[in-house]
């Protein structure tokens, strides 16, 4: 099974702002055959509807970064409320199913730009690479 990392929605804002730690780890994985997984709840913390939507959309469109979107399916969506449950972060629900979905696709690491909340969410399914 090949190898799958996840960006966060801070992972994702730091790429589309040039951010050259996030991208050299992006390249570095796509290099080495890494999956890339961008649960769909990142998007709707980073679009906004505006002209800087632009560099976000490049991104994820990107055939260097070879990104796939996943959808949040009822499974994930159950486990994000037991992972809220279990943290005490109790208006965490878009990071709850961030990881879920990241972890219910086999992801195993995650890059993120708020190590401390993920860690939180994650417990012990995920590794942190934080920004």
């Amino acid at each position: 099974m090949a190898r799958k990392i996840a960006l966060d929605s801070g992972a994702l804002i730091a790429l589309s702002r040039g951010n050259e730690n996030a991208r050299a780890i992006l390249e570095r994985w796509t290099r080495a055959g890494v999956e890339t997984v961008l649960p769909c709840p990142v998007l709707a913390e980073t679009l906004r509807g505006k002209p800087a939507d632009a560099a976000v959309h490049r991104i994820i469109n990107s055939r260097l970064s070879a990104i796939t979107v996943l959808p949040v399916l009822e499974d994930a969506a159950r486990d994000a409320g037991v992972r809220i449950g279990q943290s005490a972060r109790k208006h965490a629900t878009v990071g709850a199913m961030i990881v879920a979905v990241a972890v219910g696709y086999g992801a195993r690491e995650i890059i993120t730009s708020d190590p401390e909340d993920i860690a939180a969410l994650g417990g012990t399914d995920l590794s942190i690479i934080a920004l």
